[in-house]
């Protein structure tokens, strides 16, 4: 190439770059700005099926895209004019194509809303204000007559330092959203959509992260790849699978959720959960596959504060009141961990038990543990329930090795029928070769009593708190303790006091201990009392026999009883042979401070409070020795002497005659 050419080229060039500075610098005359306001706003009126009103005029600049800028544009509500619009935003700005633009073709590129305001209602009647069903973003389908997108040229859309509304009517609810950046790229709807931005609600950044890869093939009832991550500083919850919109929204992929503190994100979301423990980190994996409203998650894996849980849940949000279903299982698993456990007995008495009226689930779910903890009971390995019903909850616990042995229970709560403050309650529960040290120590801090025991409790109770449940309780009790040890109780010791006559030493009865072969109590619960029908103590040769009444709110204890002393150490045979002796007595007051009611044969009287034992305090007795007289009863047994001794309740007057015979 000659110089001459090279130089012909350059200027060539020249030339057409002095051209196309020209027409550049001139782009701000050359269009008319009233008519590109117009198109901008049909061209979005178009794609949403809504009336689009531009208010000011429009500004061409052409760097460094060329741009027109549209003052006070506002969107209508898809509600009505009576609404607020959906959209208002005092600058809108549509960066262009040049060249088509001056060939009359309106071409945007990218639109940018800058500080616009959202407004997002849902009306009494289930309508939406966004809703863009009439625009020609979406078609219906022929063949099916389902409503799909249309195969439309769109672009790249910002919004910049936006404020979102949303409120449903409904239900009342609210919420607001400040500082929303997003920015949603896509060139036309058969082309991959994405979306990336964030906002600032309740106080805390939210960081949204979206992508399609078929969206055409979404909205028309295709599958299309999806995947999704909301995060912010109280959690992070993605998905990544595959979507449609068959007749609802469908989703199957993997799912996963983290948080470094559960309780917080419920305070945070204004959930609270039900318990008062701050909760701490917690995540969840499974398989998800949703179908609108409902929500099937399998290959569960749950981690909270050291709690791992495996298993299948099954969410459903159809109906006004949210079921959640669902069988898991854990190695080990403490669930006074999630439930509200009051921390006194003034807290547990205040309790109101009408509160799970105010639960807005219904749950039915079925745990099974290789260690199952429920505060400071262990159950050990065990299978339990949780249902609710409106104004019913269930508890079971079907199967749990605990203690040594195992137990059943079941505890159900409903509304009454006729009064609505009020719930009845029922507790069956059953407990079968259990340690009964074991669970003392645990639950009192104190091994007052311990041995195998078998237990069956069956009680009923109407109240609106638990203090009114526990006065209104009745029912049966029965307990069935072996080989075992009663603390605080010396046998001997209350032995010596009614065979010697001698007062009842409080501090020697509580320093010593009482083993037992057998302890059977069986009685009835009924206005705040247990009463007794039939107690037996048997330790070696001796029993303590009779039946007893113990009052729950005054701690007294009322037991017109016999200590019995047979020939055999064998409880076996206690049944069958009669004892050697037996000597009624009177034990009354309260466990730690017991009396012993005695009385003279010949006198036949009341005895004062002077003649009631108590430490240190000897009974009045008959003389004996040589002197003695002692009398004959008329219902003594034949060669025998009756011991001058008459058990008497200074009170109530009731008294018990000794006709044991003396070897």
């Amino acid at each position: 190439m000659t110089k001459t050419i090279r130089i012909r080229i350059l200027w060539s060039l020249l030339a057409f770059l002095v051209v196309i500075i020209g027409l550049v610098l001139a782009t701000p005359y050359l269009i008319n700005t009233k008519v590109v306001k117009k198109q901008i706003a049909e061209q979005i009126s178009d794609w949403m099926g809504l009336p689009v009103t531009v208010s000011g005029e429009p500004v061409v600049t052409v760097f460094p895209y060329l741009t027109v800028k549209l003052r006070d544009v506002e969107i209508a509500s898809g509600l009505g004019g009576d609404e607020p619009p959906l959209v208002s935003t005092q600058t809108l700005r549509a960066e262009m194509y040049w060249l088509p633009l001056l060939l009359g073709n309106f071409e945007v590129r990218r639109f940018h809303l800058m500080q616009p305001n959202l407004e997002l209602i849902k009306d009494k009647d289930g309508a939406f204000s966004w809703d863009l069903r009439k625009g020609s973003l979406f078609k219906t389908d022929d063949d099916s007559g389902r409503l799909t997108l249309s195969d439309v040229t769109l672009g790249n859309f910002r919004i910049t330092g936006g404020v979102a509304h949303y409120q449903d009517r409904t239900t009342g609810e609210e919420e607001r959203f400040s500082n929303v950046n997003m920015m949603f790229d896509w060139p036309s709807t058969e082309d991959l959509a994405s979306i990336n931005g964030s906002a600032i609600w309740r106080g805390e950044k939210v960081d949204l992260r979206a992508q399609s890869g078929k969206p055409m093939e979404l909205f028309a009832g295709g599958l299309s790849p999806l995947s999704a991550k909301l995060s912010s500083p109280n959690f992070s919850v993605s998905f990544d699978g595959s979507a449609a919109t068959i007749s609802n929204f469908q989703f199957e992929g993997d799912f996963s959720f983290d948080t470094p503190a559960l309780g917080a994100l419920a305070q945070w979301l204004e959930r609270p959960l039900p318990s008062d423990r701050d909760l701490g980190a917690a995540s969840l994996s499974a398989r998800a596959n949703l179908i609108g409203a409902s929500i099937a998650l399998s290959d569960l894996d749950v981690k909270l504060d050291g709690n791992q849980i495996n298993g299948v849940l099954q969410l459903d949000f159809r109906q006004e009141r949210p079921m959640v279903q669902g069988t898991l299982a854990s190695d080990d698993l403490d669930l006074g961990q999630f439930v509200r456990v009051p921390e006194s007995i003034e807290d547990l008495m205040a309790y109101d038990l009408t509160k799970s009226k105010a639960a807005k689930v219904d749950f039915d779910i079925r745990i099974s543990s290789s260690d199952l903890k429920l505060g400071s009971v262990n159950l050990g390995q065990a299978a339990a329930s949780l249902m609710t019903r409106d104004n019913q909850v269930s508890f079971s616990i079907g199967e749990a090795y605990a203690y040594g042995g195992r137990l059943e229970a079941t505890f159900n709560m409903r509304q009454k029928p006729d009064d609505p403050s009020i719930m009845i309650c029922s507790l069956r529960a059953k407990a079968n070769g259990v340690s009964a040290g074991g669970f003392t120590r645990e639950m009192f801090g104190n091994e007052f009593l311990n041995g195998t025991a078998l237990v069956e409790v069956d009680l009923q109770a109407e109240g609106t708190h638990v203090s009114d449940a526990l006065a209104d309780a009745h029912g049966s009790l029965s307990v069935v303790l072996t080989d075992g040890e009663l603390q605080h109780f010396d046998m001997d010791v209350f032995e010596t006091a009614l065979q010697q006559e001698k007062g009842l030493d409080r501090e020697k009865l509580h320093a010593g201990n009482a083993r037992f072969d057998v302890l059977s109590v069986r009685g009835q619960v009924a206005n705040q009392r247990l009463d007794v029908e039939g107690l037996r103590l048997t330790s070696g040769k001796r029993a303590l026999l009779g039946a007893a009444q113990y009052g729950f709110a005054t701690g007294e204890l009322n037991f017109p009883g016999t200590l019995a002393i047979y020939k055999s150490s064998d409880p076996a045979t206690h049944s069958t042979e009669p004892p050697e002796k037996e000597i009624p007595f009177l034990l009354r007051g309260s466990f730690d401070a017991p009396r012993i009611s005695l009385r003279k044969v010949q006198d036949a009287v009341v005895p004062s409070d002077e003649e009631i034992l108590a430490p240190g305090v000897p009974a009045e007795i008959a003389p004996s020795g040589d002197n003695a007289q002692a009398p004959q009863s008329d219902d003594s047994p034949i060669g025998g002497v009756a011991l001058p001794l008459v058990l008497s309740d200074p009170e109530t007057g009731l008294s018990i005659k000794n006709t044991s015979t003396q070897p």
